[in-house]
Parts: C-alpha cells; sequence; structure tokens
C-alpha cells in the first residue's frame, strides 16, 4: 500500500505587480500552514518525499509542512510541472516515483488537487480551500501503477475544520 498526501498551498495574495508564479503567501497563509503542518505531523505518517510546485507560494508552504514533520527541507523536490498542471501531470509526476517510498506529500495548486483526488478517488470533492490535506491509500506496489479509482480518501482536514 502506498500513501499519498496532496495538499493545496496555503492562501496568498493576489499582486497585479507580480506573476501568479511569484505570488507569496500573506497573513493567513503565513498562519495557517504551521497549523496545518503540526496537525499533520501528529496524524498522518511521516513522508518520505516531499514534492512540490516550484511557485512561491507552493514552495513556502513545502517548506513549512517540511519543518513541521521533520523533513530535511533541502531534499524537498521541486517539479517544474506541477505549477498550475494536469491530472495527466500529476500521474507522470508520480510514475517514475522509487517503489521503495510509501507515502509522498505533493504541494500543488487548484484546481489540480481537487481533480486528481477526484480521479484516484472516484469522490466528487468541491473546490479544495487553500492549505487543505487529502491522504489518500493507494492499493499499489509501486508508483507506476497508479491509475483512477485507485485510492481512497483516509483523512480530509482544513485550517477551518481542525480548529
Amino acid at each position: 500500500m502506498k500513501l499519498l498526501t496532496l495538499i493545496r498551498h496555503a492562501k496568498s495574495d493576489w499582486d497585479n505587480d507580480l506573476y501568479d508564479f511569484d505570488r507569496h503567501l500573506n497573513e493567513r497563509g503565513e498562519r495557517d500552514a504551521p497549523i496545518m503542518g503540526e496537525y499533520v505531523a501528529a496524524n498522518l505518517p511521516k513522508p518520505d518525499l516531499i514534492i512540490s510546485s516550484p511557485a512561491v507560494r507552493a514552495a513556502r508552504t513545502a517548506e513549512i509542512f517540511a519543518e513541521k514533520t521533520n523533513y530535511p527541507i533541502d531534499k524537498i523536490e521541486y517539479v517544474d510541472e506541477l505549477y498550475l498542471c494536469s491530472i495527466s501531470e500529476y500521474i507522470e509526476v508520480l510514475l517514475d516515483q522509487n517503489p521503495k517510498i510509501n507515502h509522498i506529500f505533493v504541494i500543488s495548486h487548484n484546481p489540480g488537487t481537487t481533480g486528481f483526488a477526484n480521479l484516484l478517488t472516484g469522490e466528487i470533492m468541491e473546490d479544495v480551500p487553500t492549505c487543505a490535506v487529502i491522504n489518500i491509500s493507494l492499493d499499489l506496489y509501486k508508483w507506476a501503477d497508479i491509475e483512477p479509482d485507485t485510492g481512497k480518501i483516509l483523512k480530509y482536514f482544513t485550517p477551518k475544520n481542525i480548529k
């Protein structure tokens, strides 16, 4: 069995002077991400790998979650394809992962995070909020076998429902 934890980046502000890629977390994002990271550390197994979009808001979220779960920040893998990616690009990122890795965190963006969770689990989730965490079990031996409807949501939490 594999575990996949999908995390939507924490809240950021729209700033017309910045490219979308360069947007930072806002005050709420900087407040929620450590709380969620601590909650994840207390309620989920430690990740074997953290993969993140390189966009500033996702990268900062990944760093916070890494810190709170005692995952080395310098081991975070930043994957360009996770920036505003399609569902098929999510799958491509996971297909080549080492079968010895059992638990992966993926920090990315919507609508991809919601769409990918729905595809893997057959669930119909609405728009996943910022800093939400979806922990999915996958009945797989190796990541190369990932496909639609192979997952089951074990845990789903948001900043609002853990307070």
